[in-house]
């Protein structure tokens, strides 16, 4: 018998790309080994379609042919860590991050097929852009501004009815200040490999959540 086959598109910037750390670092190859460990009965196909400095404007010039055209059933959208940074060419207002995201939820609910969970829809996960290292090496966004972004990513979510990965209070979370920049790498931006370890467990369970509603199981 044919196993099931499961397509989860991981749809971001740098953040899901993996910069500065090796390809089995990141979220896309994690989720990948650990979910064909977990269900052997099921094939799982995990895209990284994460590419370096975008933002949600250039995602949703390549939402069609990196997303849509793929027909997952789960798809993981992490962007705003280039949308709120102040500088040329990337910042991108709340109002059109906030507008570019909807664009961009509501296309994807819009998929239907035989690919679709039980339901007829194409589910995607949320994840607020995480935290970082407050300092002037990266002068261009803070956490604060970060923090705002994140807060409509979360709004939406709850506006949608749809699961919400808040990496920026998970991250908060940590009280020992080393272990949080140990979280990052030499920019106070980008995730560490640590970072990425550190965080993973929680997409990994959300994503668990949502096979075991739709009938599979470990």
């Amino acid at each position: 018998m044919d196993k099931q086959a499961i397509k989860i598109v991981c749809f971001g910037d740098s953040l899901t790309y993996g910069y500065g750390v090796l390809e089995t670092d990141g979220f896309c190859h994690l989720l990948s080994e650990n979910l064909k460990e977990k269900f052997m009965q099921i094939s799982f196909d995990v895209i990284n379609s994460g590419i370096n400095g975008h933002t949600t404007r250039e995602a949703l010039s390549r939402l069609q042919g990196s997303v849509l055209q793929r027909k997952p059933q789960i798809v993981t959208i992490l962007f705003g860590s280039n949308d709120s940074a102040l500088q040329e060419g990337n910042y991108r207002t709340p109002i059109e991050y906030e507008q570019n995201m909807v664009t961009i939820i509501e296309r994807i609910l819009s998929l239907s097929g035989t690919h679709t969970f039980a339901g007829g829809k194409t589910i995607p996960i949320l994840l607020t852009p995480p935290s970082m290292v407050d300092t002037d090496f990266y002068p261009y966004t803070t956490n604060d501004r970060l923090q705002a972004y994140g807060n409509i990513i979360k709004r939406l979510a709850e506006t949608y009815h749809l699961p919400c990965i808040d990496l920026f209070s998970i991250l908060q979370s940590i009280a020992n200040p080393q272990t949080y920049a140990d979280c990052f790498q030499y920019d106070g931006l980008h995730l560490s490999k640590k970072g990425y370890a550190f965080l993973y467990p929680h997409l990994e369970k959300t994503i668990l959540s949502i096979l075991q509603q739709h009938g599979m199981t470990p």
